[in-house]
């Protein structure tokens, strides 16, 4: 969490349920039971350069300019800050991956 009612908390999943983990062994489901509106903020979607490099070097040594292809199989690192309303009125705005991010969009789809 960036800010808002549950600021510094972290964000995880068990599954397919994702959560803010409030306490020890106390968390809040991010679910239609306890998020009334979800807002994608902003995104980013950058592609690793690192990894890139690394795939077109190694798909070069091993397979010639064919293998150049490779870099274009390079992760990308997305970014989503979210803001959610919960039923009870308080608000808050995460800052998580898009795997993350997709997981809270359908499990709060009404």
């Amino acid at each position: 969490m960036v800010a808002g009612a549950y600021e510094g908390k972290p964000v995880s999943n068990s599954g397919r349920i994702p959560f803010i983990a409030i306490g020890f062994a106390h968390a809040l489901n991010l679910d239609p039971s306890t998020v009334a509106e979800i807002e994608t903020i902003d995104e980013s979607s950058e592609i690793s350069v690192a990894s890139a490099a690394t795939r077109g070097f190694i798909g070069e040594m091993l397979f010639g300019p064919i293998g150049l292809a490779a870099a274009g199989t390079a992760k990308r690192n997305e970014r989503y800050i979210v803001g959610i309303v919960f039923d009870d009125g308080l608000r808050s705005v995460l800052d998580v991956d898009g795997d993350l991010f997709r997981l809270i969009a359908s499990s709060c789809a009404r």
